[in-house]
């Protein structure tokens, strides 16, 4: 009866083996070099049941699931909210929002009149009180309405007091009547503007560290499952190595071959070093990108080998057009130009004459307006409008105007250079999206193939039918199938992601 195995999407991860690390094949396909000898005596077929099981289809497919699908196992999702949590460019692009929310508080005060408060002290130097003329009266007597003058008559200078120690405290209110038309609401819709611009731009930030993110961890659980794939290797090179010794042993195959099933040994427990290494490196660096300070090891949480249903990819100028549209380093650009356009408004205004309507309350001691002064408190008020205007500003308004017009075209400079960078990613992502969907069909009708092929060579032989060359040519077609399945399938996976942002369909991670 004859078996046939699904494929599974676990077999994903190994065919990036043979993109990534393509001495893995070189190995594999030492393999049919090692037996060839064995076969230099076709007229002496083997005994039956003399190789032992070579490891199979099912065997790696428990590798893979062994692998897959742990319990509280790191998944894209996760892994891309937690690095989001933990993005230094987060904090940064967080830090450029607060300031610029400052800058909003700021132009919101301009609303208000300007209100100032004054508390002044001055001391006098002390002067000869200017003299008026003189006035006759009595040299020591205090006049009266009824009583009669009986001294001698003396002139008496007559002078104002001088006071040297003057108090004053003043409350001014200005309203800039010119600025409400022409300055304040301009430069608070530019400030608006601003936040805006740097909030969507903290957004574009978030995506694509999440981005970045799932392709380091699909990176990880590649590496991961290719180990599956070098295990499995060293385990059938060793079982290679038993077959050239028992040739050797019943005379059927020279010395030589031996020695080269052993090199194919150590090869192979090379490659699952190599693999096992860089497993560790990847998520050494899946630790840095996640900021954990923990030694607890990793696991892969996601179902690797469940297929992926193919994306709605429509032409790319149709997905270049939503693109222009959803993500977000578009709007931002547009909420920046928008921004500046409301500076250079404002900016026309500072050549302008200003409109201001002031008030002023004074308490003061001795009072300016009371004469002649005296020691006492006295309040007094003005109000009043005021025209002013400096040709220095006009200097100033054509170099502020002149850097935000150079501001604009830089903006412009990059919108051009983001559509160009968006346009490619989308053909890059489109091409590797139906590439991986057209792999993924191929390996799959390719691995069933050359594990049936396999199932039938491996029988033959045992019936002594068919050559240990045979045989193990058809173990390294599966290997190859495998490899090439499981590089399909992560493909399809990194596709996605790559599309998703290139389109700006991808959601920033739910906390």
């Amino acid at each position: 009866m004859k078996r046939h195995l699904v494929p599974s999407p676990s077999i994903e991860r190994i065919a990036l083996v043979s993109r990534r690390a393509p001495w893995v094949l070189s190995v594999a396909l030492s393999f049919a070099t090692l037996t060839r000898v064995a076969s230099a005596a076709p007229d002496t077929p083997p005994p039956p049941n003399v190789v032992p099981a070579a490891p199979g289809a099912e065997d790696l497919l428990k590798r893979l699931r062994d692998r897959v699908a742990q319990p509280g196992g790191l998944t894209s999702e996760r892994v891309a909210r937690r690095a989001v949590q933990t993005s230094p460019e987060d904090r940064s692009r967080a830090a450029d929002v607060d300031s610029v929310a400052a800058e909003v508080t700021r132009s919101n005060v301009g609303y208000y009149p300007r209100l100032t408060l004054t508390a002044r002290y001055t001391r006098l130097s002390p002067i000869t009180p200017p003299t008026l003329g003189t006035v006759a009266a009595p040299a020591d007597q205090t006049l009266s309405p009824r009583t009669p003058i009986t001294g001698p008559i003396v002139a008496f200078p007559v002078t104002f007091p001088v006071i040297l120690d003057n108090y004053m405290l003043q409350a001014n209110v200005t309203v800039p009547l010119s600025d409400y038309l022409l300055r304040i609401r301009q430069t608070h819709d530019a400030a608006l503007s601003s936040e805006e611009a740097s909030a969507i731009t903290r957004e574009a930030t978030r995506r694509t560290v999440a981005a970045q993110a799932k392709l380091l961890y699909y990176s990880w659980a590649r590496v991961l499952m290719q180990q599956a794939v070098t295990e499995q290797s060293v385990e059938q090179s060793r079982r290679h190595l038993e077959l050239a010794r028992a040739g050797r042993d019943a005379g059927r195959m020279p010395e030589v071959e031996v020695l080269r099933a052993e090199s194919a040994v150590a090869s192979a427990e090379l490659l699952n070093e190599r693999t096992t290494n860089a497993g560790i490196v990847a998520g050494e660096r899946l630790r840095t990108l996640l900021h954990d300070e923990s030694d607890a090891p990793y696991l892969i949480g996601e179902d690797l080998l469940a297929p992926l249903s193919p994306p709605p990819v429509d032409r790319p100028d149709a997905l270049y057009g939503e693109a222009l549209q959803k993500r977000p380093e578009m709007r931002a650009i547009e909420r920046s130009d928008s921004s500046l356009r409301q500076q250079r408004t404002a900016a026309q205004s500072t050549g302008l004459p200003r409109l201001d309507a002031f008030g002023n309350g004074y308490v003061a001691n001795p009072s300016p307006r009371v004469f002649p002064q005296r020691e006492e408190w006295k309040a007094t008020w003005d109000v009043g409008v005021q025209l002013s205007w400096s040709p220095n500003d006009l200097g100033g308004e054509d170099a502020t105007t002149r850097s935000i017009d150079a501001g604009r075209r830089k903006l412009d400079a990059q919108r051009a250079a983001v559509k160009d960078a968006v346009r490619d990613e989308i053909r890059a992502a489109v091409v590797a999206t139906r590439e991986a969907a057209v792999a993924a069909e191929t390996a799959n009708r390719g691995l069933t193939a050359a594990e049936e092929s396999y199932r039938v060579r491996r029988e033959l032989f045992e019936l002594g039918r068919a050559t240990d060359v045979e045989l193990i040519d058809a173990e390294t077609d599966v290997l190859r199938a495998r490899l090439e399945m499981i590089q399909a399938r992560v493909d399809a996976r990194v596709a996605r992601v790559q599309l998703d942002h290139a389109v700006g369909r991808d959601a920033l991670p739910s906390p």
